[in-house]
């Protein structure tokens, strides 16, 4: 019962809360890879980092449209939508600085 009712109420915010955590996974997993310690970095760390993020980005994007598809409250629909948007972006902040990380040399040696 409690689960259920969890469930209800984290679905239009599912986008924010599991697109935030992958965004940021992805971020401080290239960060440190490719700044912190570039001897032990490398591109498929990156990408790795990248996929698991761009994967937690589409879970919180898949919770999200569930309410936006459906014959909601207006509120829930507004924070659905929002919370689309928002996975939008962090897919475009997750691909480009793995784009950035393949294409620059490590260490810019």
């Amino acid at each position: 019962m409690k689960s259920e009712r969890f469930r209800y109420r984290f679905m239009p915010w599912a986008g924010l809360a599991l697109g935030t955590l992958g965004a940021g996974l992805a971020h401080q997993v290239g960060v440190d890879s490719t700044l912190q310690d570039c001897r032990v970095g490398s591109p498929l760390i990156v990408i790795i980092a990248a996929v698991v993020g761009l994967v937690l980005v589409a879970l919180g994007a898949l919770g999200s449209w569930r309410v936006y598809a459906a014959n909601e409250a207006p509120p829930r629909h507004i924070i659905a939508v929002v919370s689309l948007m928002a996975c939008a972006l962090y897919a475009i902040a997750i691909l480009l600085p793995c784009v950035a990380a393949l294409v620059i040399p490590r260490c810019w040696e």
